[in-house]
């Protein structure tokens, strides 16, 4: 008797000698996996400039695991659905849950197999960050108790919880609650009802089996079970348990599809090396994005149910901050998803521009000395090229005759615009002024384009032309247009002169001026605010554009079909011009809008508008009207050679044709000059509008003498501060500003430039 109680003595005390080793000894003598000692690895998350996400990319191509979460930051109701769901006894257990290895054990002789797991939540974290799967057995079990011990042994309960819920896996490639609550349901984590934390904490149990999206049923099953468990432990009354268990859950399914995708793509081309682990914050507005989204789909349905077509109509759409040149909106197809094309950025890949080119044309010529008020002559011409003669068009194949440049522009016309563009330089000279501007596009030499250059002869991006614009909007400052506000580039740099762009801003948004091709209600008027704005439609009716501005924001869209197909005679107002209206407004629905104070540089004065010449009094006007102009730059006074002894405006022979099959209003307050010469047009070679000469002593004649020439000859030259030899043909320069006229005595077509000398 003796010797068993010895033996069975000896037996108890190897027993707890062994339990103490086990227990609390062995696990000293362990490490923990490294993995679990570092921050856990969190995804690249793209995110709008209010810390929304866009994109979440997969940490080594695996899962998203969103950014960490401290146990502060998690609703209850979620920490206490998930210890009710995985381990009861977690905040009183020391790693190992004895009652419910017991538990399991019996289970499993009764039935034979393992019915329920003894997993605490410390041994859960130790298995997901074995540096390796390891085979399910007796040892890996005993491996993981061990490194369970050691962590309760050197960690709190709070540091072990926190882990867990931060690196537990949900399904779907989420790991962490974090990354759950918003690829489930769209919303933060703190934003969870009870019922969807409950939801959740039942997933990481069988991911596969329970995935909600695949097995609602079996998800909701597991979840109502865990309520109950939760009101069983005293978590939540039995009313929230039913209330949990009634409310409607609704998934949101985010896959492959996120929020601004052509943006998002965009930053992972440009800046691959900014997308760190962690939040990378853009500077899209997802509210924005997503109004804009919706507003091109319901557009886009209309100009197809109005055409009864099945064609799949594609839109892109850019918002700028003009202040910033930070880029808001950035949407590059009606839809991301669309297995077609929607994947195709359309606000990038290079169209052709329409007449959205015209304003640069008629900024630079403001700049080189041409008078706002200047009449160009909307009559049939062509233009001998090396290729042959060009023949520009009008859009709708008609001709306005004399219009001054606010009318050309507003109208859009494409004669006009062609004449400037010619009469300023050429394409050269636009050419170099829209890559000055960050068009990347137009990278073949200006002579390729040729003088279609000015009506979109040359494929531009829709995100650089509306930064384009953009400086316009700020009168004349660039800024590079940019996606991260880390990235902002250098200050903004002055390209254009502020009094032109104030001129010009006026001119695209006078709604009167366009109203004889686009009427008075188009979309381009607004009735809360003034805005500038201007279309552009590509030959054929592939592309429609509308582009413009306030001072705080920078408008652009494009419609069109990424396969070139026609937008069945849709213009760049039908198409584009509603989804242009609608951004703006939506833009400036919480911020006032304002208009530019007119700058010092600008005048507002009277002028007929037949004539373009300033009302002087004696002189009756035809159509006066009164507009800004550039001080340094007037028009002509009225004389009496304007008018015939019926007040009549005289316009020179080159219309004559136009004349003849003219509105009767035209005719009856104008008249052509008769002559034995018909109209005769050209343009001065030498010098070109805006040409600054320095005088220089080394040169002969102290580079005085500057030789003249037309593409027609015959021409008188004169100029009121020059001396000009007839003879030679040339002028003799002195320091000073200076006008040098050609005159053909045949037609009385006469045209005017205006140069610069300096001395060196």
């Amino acid at each position: 008797m003796k010797r068993v109680w010895k033996i069975t003595l000896w037996s108890g005390v190897a027993l707890v000698a062994a339990v103490v080793f086990f227990l609390w000894l062995l696990p000293l003598l362990v490490r923990l996996p490294a993995e679990l000692l570092e921050p856990p690895q969190v995804s690249t998350t793209v995110t709008d400039r209010n810390g929304l996400p866009l994109r979440r990319f997969l940490v080594n191509g695996e899962e998203v695991v969103a950014s960490y979460v401290t146990l502060e930051e998690i609703p209850r109701d979620f920490i206490d659905a998930t210890v009710a769901a995985e381990d009861k006894r977690f905040w009183s257990h020391h790693g190992i849950d004895f009652i419910a290895v017991l538990r399991a054990a019996n289970q499993a002789a009764e039935e034979g197999q393992a019915i329920s797991g003894a997993s605490t939540i410390s041994q859960q974290l130790i298995k997901i960050t074995m540096p390796e799967p390891m085979p399910r057995n007796l040892r890996t079990k005993l491996v993981e108790i061990i490194l369970a011990r050691k962590l309760e042994m050197t960690r709190n309960k709070r540091w072990i919880l926190e882990n867990y819920l931060n690196r537990i896996p949900y399904g779907n490639l989420r790991t962490g609650c974090r990354a759950a609550a918003e690829g489930y349901f769209a919303k933060p984590l703190a934003d969870l009802t009870l019922a969807e934390c409950s939801l959740l904490a039942g997933l990481p149990n069988k991911p596969t089996r329970f995935n909600p999206y695949r097995n609602f049923a079996g998800a909701k099953e597991r979840q109502i079970w865990i309520l109950d468990r939760m009101r069983e432990d005293g978590y939540i009354s039995a009313e929230e348990c039913a209330r949990a268990k009634a409310e409607r859950i609704v998934l949101r399914r985010e896959g492959s599809a996120f929020r601004a995708p052509h943006a998002v793509d965009l930053i992972v081309a440009r800046h691959r090396d900014a997308l760190v682990p962690g939040s990378v914050r853009s500077t899209i507005d997802r509210e924005l994005q997503s109004f804009t989204e919706s507003v091109i789909d319901e557009h886009l349905n209309f100009i197809s149910s109005q055409r009864s077509t099945s064609r799949y109509f594609h839109a892109a759409a850019v918002a700028i901050d003009n202040a910033s040149g930070e880029v808001l909106v950035l949407t590059g197809s009606r839809n991301y998803e669309d297995q077609r094309s929607g994947q195709i950025n359309g606000a990038w890949i290079p169209r052709s521009p329409g007449s959205a080119l015209k304003p640069f044309t008629y900024l630079m010529a403001l700049q080189r000395g041409i008078p706002a008020s200047t009449v160009l002559a909307d009559v049939p011409v062509e233009f001998p090229t090396p290729l042959g003669v060009y023949r520009p068009v009008n859009y709708d194949r008609t001709w306005m005759g004399p219009v001054d440049l606010r009318r050309a522009l507003g109208n859009s016309l494409n004669i006009p615009a062609v004449r400037m563009l010619d009469r300023i330089g050429g394409p050269e000279t636009l050419h170099q002024s829209l890559t000055g501007l960050g068009l990347s596009s137009l990278t073949e030499p200006a002579s390729t384009y040729g003088l279609g250059l000015t009506i979109g002869s040359a494929p531009v991006r829709l995100l650089e032309l509306t930064n384009a614009y953009a400086c316009l909007a700020r009168l004349g400052e660039f800024k590079p247009w940019h996606l991260l506000p880390e990235t902002a580039p250098a200050p903004a740099k002055r390209i254009f002169d502020e009094d032109a762009c104030f001129v010009l801003a006026d001119m695209m948004s006078d709604n009167s001026s366009r109203a004889r091709n686009f009427g008075w209600n188009n979309p381009l008027h607004f009735d809360r605010f003034r805005a500038a704005a201007k279309t552009g439609t590509s030959s054929d009716f592939r592309d429609g554009w509308t582009l413009g501005f306030t001072p705080e924001f920078t408008v652009g869209v494009w419609v069109g079909n990424f396969d070139h197909t026609p937008l069945d005679r849709f213009s760049g107002t039908a198409g584009a011009g509603p989804i242009f209206h609608a951004l703006l407004e939506r833009l400036h629905r919480d911020r006032p809008p304002t208009w530019f104070s007119p700058t010092p540089g600008v005048a507002r004065i009277t002028v007929d508008r037949l004539t373009g010449h300033r009302v002087l009094p004696g002189i009756p006007a035809v159509d006066p009207e009164e507009v800004p102009v550039l001080r340094r730059f007037l028009p002509p006074s009225a004389s009496g050679a304007d008018y015939d002894a019926n007040g009549r405006v005289i316009l020179p022979p080159l219309y004559a044709d136009w004349h003849r099959t003219a509105p009767a209003q035209l005719r009856q307050r104008t008249t052509v000059r008769t002559g034995p010469e018909t109209a005769r047009e050209f343009q001065i070679r030498c010098p070109v509008e805006g040409l600054v000469v320095y005088l220089d002593p080394d040169l002969p004649d102290g580079g005085a003498l500057l030789s003249l020439s037309a593409d027609l000859e015959g021409l008188v030259w004169s100029s009121p501060t020059l001396r000009i030899d007839e003879a030679t043909r040339t002028a003799r320069l002195v320091p000073g500003t200076h006008e040098i006229s050609a005159l053909d005595p045949g037609s009385g077509v006469r045209r005017t430039v205006r140069i610069q000398v300096r001395q060196v």
